[in-house]
């Protein structure tokens, strides 16, 4: 019987202490993604465009994060854009020198450290002109669900217009 009850207390308090844990570990979890000079606006020729983010870890410990982009199917619903059309799809990849590998897009920031990279978006032949494209970047923390995001607004304009 005392070595029943001395299982179950071990037991209880082993729930406890972790379940302490996994508290300090989700709440833990804060970061900001913002594009530089706020300029989330702009417009991609045949050149492209791009765009220079700044990740902060803003939590007191050291996190881990992926970065990806998502093409938005839903209208910008910006001061520019008026229109309830779709949205195009362009070409979005995310450059930097310093990730673990191409197709990862993790890096790993200490409390309080900035990291810049640049989100490229090209013009995919044929594109409609005049048209709008919205990409949502992400940072996902690997520590907890948290992502943070922001979004990017990329006009498409005719060549022999401008």
């Amino acid at each position: 019987m005392k070595t029943i009850v001395i299982l179950l207390t071990t037991l209880v308090a082993s729930i406890f202490n972790s379940s302490e844990k996994n508290v300090e570990y989700y709440q833990d979890c804060n970061a900001e993604l913002a594009v530089e000079k706020d300029r989330s606006f702009k417009s991609a020729d045949e050149d492209g465009a791009s765009f220079t983010l700044i990740l902060t870890n803003t939590s007191s410990k050291e996190a881990t994060y992926t970065l990806s982009t998502r093409n938005l199917s839903e209208p910008c619903n910006n001061s520019y854009d008026k229109s309830t059309a779709a949205n195009v799809n362009l070409n979005v990849s995310i450059q930097t020198n310093t990730l673990k590998g191409p197709s990862e897009n993790k890096i790993t920031l200490k409390s309080g450290q900035e990291y810049k990279f640049v989100v490229n978006v090209t013009v995919p032949k044929g594109t409609k002109y005049n048209t709008w494209s919205c990409i949502d970047v992400e940072a996902k923390s690997e520590n907890c669900s948290a992502i943070t995001k922001t979004r990017l607004s990329v006009f498409v304009p005719d060549p022999t217009e401008g």
